[in-house]
């Protein structure tokens, strides 16, 4: 019986490390601010992050980087992508959407941001 336990449980923990291992993939985000009602939506460049990052830690990176942007918005949304050329394109279609609402928008200019890594709390 010892025996058979070993055998289940030594692959699963040599799987479980492996994962653990594996370092978070990169992704590409926007935030959104004011997109409920206004008065302007405001939509923040693409910038590059990781799988690891929360959204509260999304946010507070973007309310730090963009403080003139963010630090009033009622509402801020993340938005999260795969490819750079997807979070481009839905910028611009978000844009045209709250376009056609009659919303102003302020789509800010690209330019290249990295969020850094996300300390893990020792325990």
């Amino acid at each position: 019986m010892k025996v058979l336990t070993t055998l289940i449980l030594l692959p699963l923990i040599v799987f479980a490390g492996q994962l653990h291992a594996q370092s978070p993939a990169t992704i590409y985000s926007y935030a959104v601010g004011n997109w409920r009602d206004g008065p302007v939506v405001e939509i923040s460049p693409l910038f590059q992050t990781t799988e690891q990052y929360t959204t509260p830690q999304l946010i507070a990176l973007v309310k730090q980087k963009w403080p003139q942007a963010f630090t009033d918005s009622t509402d801020i949304d993340i938005q999260r992508f795969a490819t750079k050329s997807e979070g481009e394109e839905s910028r611009v279609v978000l844009k045209a959407k709250y376009g056609r609402r009659n919303l102003p928008v302020d789509l800010m200019p690209a330019e290249p941001f990295e969020a850094p890594v996300p300390v893990e709390k020792s325990k």
